[in-house]
């Protein structure tokens, strides 16, 4: 795990919380700067003294291996080092800890992870909400146009689609914001049927952005699902292939079955040539850690298909592409 830092003046008060610190304890520096160190974390003790109070008095560095701390699921271990810092009359008026945890407390764990999700739902609420207007304006704008140019064949198929998407938005909205996301919705999709879909509706976004598309549709049964999830999860990871992209990139999306643990699957992959997913990230996402842009939509698409029973696979190299498999439980065995 990486390192956290923070500061602590003579009176053992915190005067300096990093960003890493913020994200390991879930608590930002606003509540936290003037505390006493001791009040957020366990007081450190070397010979049963405080190890900063003694880092103060005698102007040396601390290193403690495999400290142990007490948390609300057991114990955790980290070394820390408690550094004095001199300011410029060479006094010591402050120290920096420096600890690296060997593991972390499951309980907050899991704690931090809901947090997140809650902050996120609340996101996600105002911007529904921001959305309904702007949506509504669009709705008029392409009725008007495939009202206009109804002799254009092309034309006339985007703004069907587009029409239909906007009504499913709306219902999506309405239900999300009634605090009902709604299992209703859940009934017998052809995935292979969906992706044609998207493939025209994504067909604008190929062609100004100069890439290849190529769409590989195995024979695959229906799956019991919500289309509207799973077509959010499908276009998250599509987006995010050709935001990936240069001009002369190709995009391959694929369908088949694979059997894992004696359960069938409906597997839809998808290959980028881009610039590829950081180890970083990829863990990031599987951990629930999620963040924003890239990250972020990979993590709501993650938590999508764990909510059918599904799950992502990731397989990235640096300037080498990207492969996403999106892993769907049957209803078929093996």
């Amino acid at each position: 795990m990486k390192e956290i830092s923070f500061s602590a003046d003579k009176k053992l008060c915190i005067c300096a919380w990093e960003k890493e610190v913020a994200e390991f304890t879930g608590q930002s520096s606003t509540h936290i700067i003037g505390k006493k160190y001791y009040e957020i974390f366990p007081r450190i003790f070397t010979d049963n003294k405080d190890a900063l109070s003694e880092s103060i008095k005698n102007g040396k560095t601390l290193s403690l291996k495999g400290y142990s701390f007490n948390c609300l699921f057991g114990r955790i271990t980290a070394d820390i080092r408690i550094k004095p810092i001199k300011s410029l009359n060479h006094k010591v008026d402050s120290v920096k800890v420096i600890i690296a945890p060997h593991s972390t407390c499951a309980v907050a764990k899991k704690l931090h992870q809901s947090q997140r999700l809650i902050d996120i739902g609340k996101i996600a609420s105002t911007l529904a909400h921001g959305v309904r207007n702007p949506l509504n304006a669009i709705k008029g704008a392409v009725v008007y146009l495939r009202e206009k140019y109804d002799y254009e064949e092309p034309l006339v198929e985007f703004t069907k689609i587009m029409e239909e998407e906007i009504s499913r938005l709306e219902n999506f909205i309405s239900r999300f914001l009634s605090s009902s996301v709604s299992e209703t919705e859940v009934r017998e999709t052809d995935i292979n049927s969906l992706l044609k879909k998207i493939e025209i509706l994504t067909s604008l976004q190929i062609y100004t952005r100069n890439v290849q598309s190529l769409y590989e549709l195995g024979s695959i049964p229906p799956i019991t699902i919500n289309s509207f999830h799973l077509e959010q999860a499908i276009l998250n990871v599509i987006n995010n292939a050709l935001d990936a992209m240069n001009a002369g990139g190709q995009l391959k999306i694929r369908t088949f079955t694979e059997e894992r643990s004696g359960r069938i699957f409906v597997v839809i992959s998808i290959s980028d040539t881009g610039t590829g997913i950081s180890d970083r990230r990829i863990a990031d996402i599987s951990s629930e850690n999620g963040e924003n842009g890239r990250g972020f939509g990979l993590f709501i698409t993650y938590e999508i298909l764990k909510h059918y029973g599904g799950h992502l696979e990731i397989d990235s190299k640096k300037n080498m592409g990207t492969t996403i498999k999106l892993f769907i439980p049957s209803q078929h065995t093996a």
